[in-house]
C-alpha cells in the first residue's frame, strides 16, 4: 500500500507541477503576476481535481486522467493567449454561444504561432516525463488489495471532505468572497487574475449556466433621469442612428468623405469617444443604453427591454433596423423584435434575389445598402427612428479582390491618389516603415476607400431626407462599434513605430462619435465656444442623450452613461476587455489604477472610482433584472 500511495502522490505532484507551469505561462502572457492573488482558492481547486488519481487503481488510467485535465488547462492557455494577442480579450464560456459567428469571422493572421509552439512543447515535456518515469521509477506495477483500496478510498474521502469544508467555511474571508462573488462576469480580467484558471472557469460556469434566480432576490428601483438644459429641444424629431463598422475618425476627410466631414464640423463632434466591444454589444448599447454581463439567451427566453429606444418611441414613431446580414447572426432577428423594432431589414429583405456575401473581404458596398434603405424609408407619415449597422469597413482589408476592383472602377483609388498628390490627404500610417509597409499601406488605402463608399451612401440618405422635407428635422447619431483592429491599424495609427502597445493604452480604443442636427448645433454654440466636445463619451451615452433631446423621461438605473449634456464625468466600461477607463485613467477593477496619463487630482480619482463602482452595481442590478423578468419560450 505504501508503494501504491507513493506512486499516486508522485503523479499528483507531477499534475500540480504541470498545472502551475501552464498557469504561470498563461498569466505572464496576458499580463498578470506569477500566481493568483487568492492562491489558496486556486490551490484547493487544483488539489480537488488531482485527488481522484488516488482512487484510480490503474496506473495507465491515472495518467490518462491527468492527461485529459492538463490538456484542458493547456487548451485554456493557448485559447487565452490567442484571444489576448488578437483583441486583448480573455476567453469566456459565454463565447460558446457565439461559435458560429466566431467561425465565420475567424482570421488566422491573429493566431499566435509562439503560443501554439508552447502548447505543443508542454505536451511533449509531459509525455517525455511520463515515459521516463514509467521506465525508471514506475517499473513495478502495484496491484492494490481490496482491503487496502478501501483504506485509500477512506483517505481520499477524508481529504476531499476536508478541502470542501475548508472551502465552504465562512471563517476564511478569501473563500467567503469567492463563494459570494456575483461580479465575476463583470470583472473577468480582475477575477481570473485573482482566482486562477480552474476556479475562475468553475465560477463562471456556475453563474452563467446554473444561476436561475437573482442574487439576494430582486427589487425594482426607478431612478428618474436628471433633465438637462437641452431636454425636449428636438421633441418630435426623427432619429437616424448609424453604427459604422470599425469606424475611425482618421478616415474622415474634406475631399474624400465630404458628408462625414460636414457632419463632423457642423455637428457636435465627440473628440474623446471610446468604444471597444463586439459589434453586437456596441449595437445593443446604442439601442438600450447597456449590455448585461451575462448575454441574452434568446433561444430559450423572451426578455423585457424597458429602456429600449425603439420600444419607448414605438407609440409615436416608425421604427426600423437595417443590416446586410442574416437575422440569426448574433440572434439579431429574435432580440431586435423584442426591442420593439416595427420593421427589420436583413439581407434577404434587402437583397432577396442575391446570395449573402462571404467573409472574404468582398462585402456588399454600403452605398448599395443605402439605396435599399432609401427604398424602405418613410413607410408612414410618423416621425421615424432608424438604425443602420454598416458592413463594408469590416476587415479583412487584403482579401477583397472584387471590391478592390469596384473601388478602382468607382474612382475611389484615383481620388485618394489625387488628394494625396494635392496635399489634401495624408495616410494616417504614412510614417510606418516596417518590412510589411507596402502591404499595410495598401490595406489602409482599401479601408479609406470603404469609408468613402459609406460616405456616398450617407449622401444618398441625406438627399432622400431633403427631398422629403425631413432633413432639418432629423438628428443623426453616428458612432463606431470598435476600432479598426484588423492589421492592427489602431496600434499603427497610435504609434507608427510600435504595433505592440499594451492593453491599457486607452488611446487604442478611440472611435468615431458625432451628433448632427443644425438646430442642436446652433443651440449648443450659444453657450459654448466650439462644436468639439472634449469630455469622455461612449455609445453608453447615446440612449440617454437622445431621450433627453426628445423630451422623454427614463429610468437612470438602466443607463451606464448619462446624457452628453450632463456635467458628470463619464467612465467607459468595456464588456470585451472587462476594464474601466477614461482618457486619463485605466483600471481592471475600478479602483486599482493600472495606467495613468498625466497628473490626476484626488477629486478626479475619487470620481473615477465612484463612477466605476456605480457601473458595477448597475450591471449587477441589470443582470438580475433580466433574470427576474425573462420568460421561458413557449416552444
Amino acid at each position: 500500500m505504501n508503494t501504491y500511495l507513493r506512486q499516486k502522490f508522485i503523479l499528483i505532484g507531477i499534475f500540480i507541477f504541470f498545472y502551475y507551469v501552464i498557469e504561470i505561462i498563461a498569466f505572464l502572457w496576458i499580463g498578470f503576476s506569477v500566481f493568483p492573488r487568492s492562491f489558496l482558492v486556486d490551490f484547493i481547486f487544483v488539489a480537488i481535481v488531482s485527488l481522484p488519481i488516488l482512487i484510480i487503481p490503474s496506473h495507465k488510467w491515472s495518467i490518462i486522467y491527468m492527461s485529459v485535465w492538463l490538456f484542458f488547462v493547456n487548451a485554456l492557455f493557448v485559447t487565452n493567449a490567442n484571444t489576448f494577442n488578437a483583441y486583448f480579450e480573455l476567453f469566456t464560456l459565454e463565447q460558446f454561444k457565439l461559435l458560429g459567428e466566431a467561425t465565420d469571422i475567424l482570421n488566422f493572421t491573429y493566431m499566435s504561432v509562439t503560443a501554439f509552439i508552447v502548447f505543443f512543447v508542454l505536451i511533449g515535456l509531459f509525455v517525455y516525463l511520463m515515459k521516463y518515469l514509467n521506465k525508471n521509477l514506475f517499473i513495478e506495477r502495484i496491484q492494490i488489495h481490496k482491503k487496502h483500496y478501501f483504506n485509500v478510498l477512506a483517505l481520499f474521502t477524508l481529504l476531499i471532505f476536508s478541502l470542501v469544508m475548508i472551502f465552504s467555511t465562512q471563517e476564511f474571508e478569501t473563500f467567503y468572497e469567492y463563494n459570494e462573488d456575483q461580479t465575476l462576469t463583470t470583472l473577468k480580467r480582475e477575477s481570473m487574475k485573482r482566482y486562477g484558471l480552474l476556479a475562475y472557469y468553475y465560477k463562471e460556469a456556475e453563474l452563467i449556466y446554473f444561476r436561475n434566480e437573482p442574487s439576494d432576490g430582486f427589487k425594482y428601483i426607478y431612478t428618474p433621469n436628471k433633465e438637462t438644459r437641452y431636454f425636449g429641444l428636438l421633441e418630435g424629431y426623427n432619429v437616424f442612428t448609424i453604427m459604422i463598422e470599425s469606424g475611425e475618425e482618421y478616415a474622415i476627410n474634406e475631399v474624400l468623405t465630404p458628408n462625414l466631414y460636414l457632419m463632423m464640423n457642423q455637428g457636435l463632434y465627440l473628440e474623446n469617444h471610446y468604444s471597444e466591444n463586439k459589434t453586437n454589444v456596441s449595437e445593443v448599447i446604442g439601442m438600450i443604453g447597456h449590455y448585461p454581463p451575462n448575454t441574452f439567451d434568446s433561444l430559450l427566453y423572451d426578455y423585457e427591454f424597458e429602456s429600449s429606444l425603439p420600444l419607448i418611441l414605438s407609440d409615436q414613431y416608425e421604427t426600423a433596423y437595417f443590416h446586410d446580414n442574416y437575422p440569426v447572426f448574433y440572434s439579431r432577428g429574435e432580440i431586435y423584435s423584442m426591442l420593439g423594432f416595427e420593421h427589420l431589414y436583413f439581407h434577404d429583405d434587402l437583397y432577396p434575389d442575391e446570395a449573402r456575401w462571404e467573409w472574404d473581404g468582398n462585402l456588399t458596398l454600403d452605398s448599395l445598402t443605402a439605396e435599399k434603405i432609401v427604398e424602405n424609408m418613410f413607410v408612414t407619415d410618423d416621425p421615424f427612428y432608424y438604425f443602420w449597422t454598416t458592413l463594408l469597413t469590416h476587415g479583412p482589408y487584403d482579401e477583397g479582390d472584387l471590391n478592390r476592383q469596384k473601388f478602382i472602377d468607382l474612382g475611389y483609388y484615383a481620388q485618394i491618389d489625387q488628394a494625396e498628390a494635392n496635399g489634401d490627404w495624408v495616410s494616417p500610417i504614412a510614417s510606418y516603415q516596417e518590412s510589411d509597409a507596402d502591404v499595410i499601406h495598401q490595406k489602409m488605402k482599401y479601408y479609406q476607400a470603404a469609408m468613402m463608399d459609406f460616405d456616398k451612401g450617407l449622401g444618398l440618405i441625406m438627399d432622400a431626407l431633403k427631398a422629403q422635407g425631413e432633413y432639418d428635422n432629423t438628428l443623426f447619431v453616428i458612432y463606431g462599434d470598435h476600432t479598426a483592429y484588423y492589421e492592427k491599424f489602431n496600434h499603427i495609427v497610435l504609434d507608427n513605430d510600435n504595433i505592440d502597445e499594451p492593453y491599457y493604452e486607452m488611446e487604442l480604443y478611440t472611435t468615431l462619435g458625432l451628433l448632427y442636427n443644425q438646430k442642436l448645433t446652433d443651440t449648443y454654440l450659444l453657450s459654448n465656444n466650439s462644436n468639439r466636445i472634449s469630455k469622455v463619451s461612449s455609445p453608453y451615452m447615446i440612449v440617454p442623450t437622445v431621450l433627453d433631446l426628445l423630451g422623454h423621461s427614463y429610468n437612470q438605473n438602466f443607463m451606464i452613461g448619462d446624457s452628453l449634456f450632463n456635467k458628470l464625468e463619464h467612465v467607459f466600461y468595456s464588456h470585451k476587455l472587462t476594464t474601466f477607463f477614461t482618457d486619463r485613467l485605466y483600471s481592471d477593477n475600478g479602483y486599482d489604477i493600472v495606467f495613468q496619463k498625466g497628473i490626476v487630482s484626488d477629486t478626479y480619482l475619487e470620481e473615477f472610482t465612484y463612477q466605476s463602482n456605480r457601473i458595477i452595481e448597475k450591471l449587477q442590478w441589470i443582470n438580475d433584472y433580466y433574470i427576474y423578468t425573462r420568460k421561458p419560450k413557449a416552444n
